[in-house]
């Protein structure tokens, strides 16, 4: 009798065109570990404990990201590939109930999970991604298990050797991606890009949820009601920042690279540089969480190096992102980074308020010079001779 997975295999895979409601359902997870990660750094935001969270939420989104590219390779559209997919769902939910802890009690639960993980993973990639694919997958997806490997045996040793087994991973991610590179998944661009943006807005999302559970918790007077407000606000700017029409140039973009170059484009975009604007997402949801405790306050350097720093390394990374792919100008988003930063100076010295209230005039007004910019070049060129 044929296994489920081999029947899998009968239907010819089909590069995905649009995100599928399987897809958006796989997704709700990562609310859950955004907010996990977030919670790593609320408990412990000093050096080790950002770099923890850093380490965790790279190894997940390694894994979290593969399945947006074996989505993009074929689509989720019979009930046994939806099934195997509930299933990743459910050990993705495990991994991240055990993230807190992963440097610790729960390692070998966050590394078991991993296994897990990863082996519905390449078993779907095999029986869908076709020959070509396959192949690459087996040697991928091995590499995968044996990082989750790695992970469990972190559940058994403390100290230096537990940071030493959370780090090695990075090296076989980067083995991987250069084997992917060189043999190429011509990625679908316009499924790419569109669920990687869904995936940027639960970031966004979880930041607001942050913001609300922290308010809820204290009387609703004048200086929570503003914390709250530019808050919002601040995370809105972020959002202004990675939706301005960049999803479809990065579309055109993709669609015009060849096979390798599109593979090597999509792994530093959607993994590297979406990781570094998702952590600095997390840096800024952990700070509010303080920042909103004593709104009216001075900021602990504490809160108001998390708030800046989160959102500073997300407009590097917005800015990398737009490089990358040739998205745009970055010189106002860069000098943004920069104000954010010393913005910092400002919370310790005043409030916390009157932090946001900065960073959103910077990167609003940023925003609107590179609009108005981009604009008065448009129409230079437009009334240039041909």
């Amino acid at each position: 009798m044929p296994s489920p997975l081999s029947r899998i295999g009968d239907r010819t895979s089909r590069v995905a065109s649009r995100v599928s409601t399987i897809e958006l359902l796989f997704d709700l997870v990562f609310v859950f570990t955004i907010s996990q990660v977030a919670s790593i750094v609320v408990h412990d935001p000093t050096w080790p404990g950002v770099a923890r969270a850093a380490l965790i939420l790279g190894l997940v989104w390694w894994m979290y990201d593969a399945f947006a590219w074996l989505t993009n390779q074929t689509t989720p559209d019979t009930a046994p590939v939806r099934v195997w997919l509930i299933g990743a769902m459910a050990a993705f939910l495990v991994m991240a109930l055990a993230i807190p802890e992963a440097f610790g009690e729960t390692g070998v639960l966050f590394g078991a999970a991993y296994i897990v993980v990863a082996i519905i993973h390449a078993s779907l990639f095999v029986a869908r991604g076709g020959s070509g694919a396959a192949r690459r997958m087996l040697a991928v997806g091995t590499s995968n298990v044996l990082v989750g490997v790695l992970l469990v045996c972190s559940g058994f040793v403390e100290g230096p050797i537990d940071w030493v087994l959370f780090a090695l991973p990075f090296l076989a991610f980067l083995a991987s991606a250069l084997q992917s590179i060189r043999g190429g998944f011509d990625p679908g661009a316009a499924h790419m890009v569109e669920r990687h943006g869904l995936l940027m807005i639960i970031a966004f999302g979880e930041s607001i949820v942050a913001v609300g559970i922290v308010a809820s918790e204290h009387a609703l007077d004048v200086a929570v009601i503003a914390g709250t407000v530019l808050s919002v606000a601040t995370v809105a700017a972020l959002w202004w920042c990675y939706f301005t029409g960049d999803d479809l140039r990065a579309e055109r973009t993709l669609e015009q690279a060849d096979a390798r170059t599109g593979t090597r484009l999509a792994l530093v975009a959607f993994y590297l540089e979406h990781l570094a604007m998702i952590f600095g997402l997390v840096l800024l949801a952990a700070g509010l969480h303080e920042v909103l405790e004593h709104a009216a306050e001075p900021a602990s350097a504490t809160a108001a190096v998390l708030v800046s720093g989160g959102v500073a390394l997300y407009l590097l990374a917005d800015a990398a992102y737009r490089r990358t792919l040739a998205l745009g100008p970055i010189a106002w988003r860069l000098s943004a980074a920069l104000l954010v930063a010393l913005a910092a100076f400002a919370g310790i010295a005043q409030s916390g308020l009157l932090q946001l209230a900065l960073i959103v005039l910077v990167v609003g007004g940023a925003l609107a010079i590179e609009a108005r910019t981009s604009r008065r070049r448009g129409a230079t060129a437009a009334a240039a001779p041909a």
